[in-house]
């Protein structure tokens, strides 16, 4: 079992990736590309923490 600041820090990573993932789709490219290479990072950190 994880414990709670494992547990809260997974839930803060999910959050930025879903929303950058918005913001990527409902704003310009140019103003959403500051967030997609953090976003990209912490999909690769969430792809390995679930294998």
């Amino acid at each position: 079992m994880t414990d709670s600041a494992e547990l809260l820090s997974l839930l803060v990573v999910v959050e930025f990736v879903v929303m950058a993932a918005i913001v990527a789709l409902l704003v310009p490219l140019d103003a959403a590309l500051p967030f997609l290479p953090l976003a990209l990072v912490f999909l690769v950190a969430l792809y390995l923490y679930r294998s």
